[in-house]
Parts: structure tokens; sequence; C-alpha cells
């Protein structure tokens, strides 16, 4: 009696060139998505500690824990000195701050419910010693005349009458105290409707040319040390924020509503082009001269 062949036998398997016509046809929808490779990834190395729940804001986490490490290099903070992060967020790249050099951080920002956040994670990492978080307007600061060694801040003057942001921080550094910046500039003129985006899904004022940001940077007085184009990594955040806004949608719609959702998913394409074609993403490292 024949033996019945199991499954799996080579008379089941997909053959080479049904292979061969799908990659022939619709190979480009890897290229167009993965890239020139055709394969995963590395995006956590094998030889560190994977997170206990892995997934696509863990990512962005790890990532943005990568930037802000990369930023606390350049600045020029020190132990005991005094940090000013102008816009702090919920904290955490100031609690980062000072737990790598040992300076003390501010942190100020007008959102109550981030500074609500931001203290519960002082205390909640020990670190409540060198790090303070206030409700502050970052265009009327309550410090004294050169009392902060450094500041930053990151994404955050767009939120800001930038002028006034930028005098207020001139004022409380110290002579040859370093801020620093990062902040996107126009390369082509936004639509009537791009800039009603940047209000109604960034929260944002629009960005300036990059003359006119220098010409207001050279007009409070500081002088650029060093400059950095990281648009690329903006573009990638953009993009991990359009993906999570599917991949999370019943989440983030219980959270904060299907209309707004709804109209963030449909706005953020307007975003995206925004970041990649009309603006680039700097770093500068600027300092207040001594004399």
């Amino acid at each position: 009696m024949p033996q019945q062949e199991a499954p799996g036998a080579p008379e089941d398997l997909i053959k080479a060139e049904t292979v061969g016509a799908w990659y022939d046809k619709f190979g480009d929808l890897y290229h167009m998505t993965l890239g020139d490779s055709v394969h995963c990834g590395l995006w956590v190395s094998p030889d560190e500690p994977h997170p206990a729940s892995l997934d696509l804001v863990a990512l962005s986490s790890q990532a943005q824990d990568r930037y802000t490490d990369y930023l606390i290099r350049l600045m020029n903070a020190r132990p005991g000195g005094r940090h000013l992060d102008i816009g702090c967020g919920p904290g955490r790249p100031a609690a980062r701050l000072a737990e790598q050099t040992g300076t003390r951080v501010t942190g100020i920002s007008v959102s109550k419910e981030q500074i609500a956040r931001a203290q519960e994670m002082a205390r909640a990492t020990g670190l409540a010693d060198r790090l303070a978080f206030e409700v502050v307007d970052a265009m009327n600061l309550p410090y004294e005349d050169e009392s902060f060694d450094t500041a930053w801040a990151v994404e955050s003057l767009c939120h800001m009458d930038r002028a006034k942001a930028l005098g207020e921080a001139w004022r409380v550094l110290r002579p040859g105290g370093h801020l620093m910046i990062l902040e996107s500039s126009l390369v082509a003129e936004l639509t009537p409707e791009e800039l009603g985006l940047c209000e109604t899904v960034l929260a944002s004022n629009p960005p300036l040319t990059f003359p006119e940001l220098s010409a207001l940077l050279e007009r409070t007085g500081f002088r650029t040390l060093e400059f950095k184009d990281l648009s690329a990594n903006l573009a990638i955040s953009s993009d991990m924020i359009a993906l999570l806004l599917r991949d999370r949608r019943e989440e983030l719609t219980a959270a904060l509503g299907a209309e707004f959702v709804e109209m963030t998913d449909a706005a953020y394409t307007g975003v995206r082009t925004i970041i990649r074609e009309k603006t680039r993403f700097f770093m500068m490292l600027l300092s207040k001269p001594l004399a």
C-alpha cells in the first residue's frame, strides 16, 4: 500500500516559480515599506535586556532617551550648576540630565498636568533634591538675572513668542552660559491650510525661515557654538506618530474621544508634509558672551 505523504511534503510546498513571480510583481511592497535590504532592522540590541512589554511606544521611548542623551553630551552642564528646562514636558529629559551630570534642573511648563506628572516622577526616581518643576510662563520668568548656568528649549520655542522667550533666557543666563534650542525652520511657504494645522494640531506658531531665526538670535545677543541638522529624526518621529494613531486607535479613542482622534488622524498627512517637505529641523548650541 503506498505511504501517504505527510503535510509539508514536497508537493505541498510553495514552488520556486511562484515565489519568483510574487517578488517580480509585488517585491516593491517591501522596498517601499522596509527599505533596500528587504529584511527586518535591528531595533533592539540582542546583547541588552529587552523591555518586558516591547511595542512601538516602547521603541519610541528608547529613541527619545537616545535623543536626550545625545543632547546631554553636547550641553556644558556640570555638577552643582543650575539648568533651566524651558518647556520641560513631563520631566524625563530633565531627570536624565540631572542624573547624568549632577546639575540641578528647574523645569517649567504652562501645562499643570505636565508639571504634576514631572513632580511625581521626581519623587519616584529619588531625584527630588536635584529637580524642581514649576508652572511658569517662559515669556515672563520669575527668576533673578544671571541665575542659571545652562538652559535648553527642546522643541518648545514654537509654542511661544520666540523673541520674548529668548530675551528672558538671555536675562537669566549668566555670562558665558549656554542655551540649546531645537527648532524647525521653513524652506518652503506654507499654505493657509498648513498654517492652520500648526495651530490646531501642533498648538504652535509657524516656523521661521532660517534667516529670520538667525536674525532673531543675533538681535538677542547669542552666539552660535554648534549646529546640527536633525531633520531625519523628526521625520521618523512623525511617521511613528502617524503609525501609532492607527495602531492604538481604540485606546486613543477611549481616552480622547472619537472626534479628536479622527480629526488628528486625518490632519496628520498634512503635518507630515510640512515636516518632510517644507521645514528643516536644527539643534543650535548658543552662548551668552562674557562681555
